[in-house]
């Protein structure tokens, strides 16, 4: 590109992510594993908006993937979770805050995940492992909000 284009500022999100980590993170590369061998990849979520805080939220993601059959197993078997702390820092109507800080922040933290597992399998001997894109927009169906003890 040979024209200097005008920078324009990037808007920031309204959904900061305040921190995040990871408690579990167990991977194996499977001996005799096969890039065509039938897994179950499955997802828990939990979240829930923090006491005394009425624009932060606490979020927990655990991604599950294991081979269906012993004997044709996939590549990896992992289990990985991530729990993430995230904060509204614009006005939100109050109607859309919740779904704001769980869908999106959900998907963040599934972008951090999905990067974890990339790293560590690069390194392993079957090689890198990228997870699908993911969708979190119908999470709020299908989980209510936990008491889940806040980890800081």
């Amino acid at each position: 590109m040979n024209q200097m284009q005008k920078m324009t500022p990037i808007p920031i999100s309204p959904l900061q992510l305040k921190t995040h980590f990871f408690p579990i993170i167990r991977l194996q590369a499977m001996p005799g594993g096969k890039k065509d061998g039938k897994t179950a990849f499955n997802r828990e979520v939990a979240f829930s908006p923090l006491p005394n805080k009425p624009n932060e939220w606490q979020l927990e993601l655990t991604i599950k993937l294991a081979s269906v059959e012993k004997t044709n197993p996939f590549i990896y078997e992992f289990e990985i979770h991530v729990i993430g702390f995230v904060e509204l820092v614009a006005e939100v109507p109050a109607d859309r805050r919740q779904q704001l800080a769980v869908v999106n922040g959900l998907s963040i933290l599934y972008g951090a995940l999905r990067e974890m597992v990339i790293n560590l399998t690069a390194r392993s001997p079957h090689g890198a492992l990228m997870l699908p894109t993911l969708s979190f927009t119908d999470v709020l169906n299908e989980v209510q909000p936990a008491n889940v003890p806040v980890v800081s």
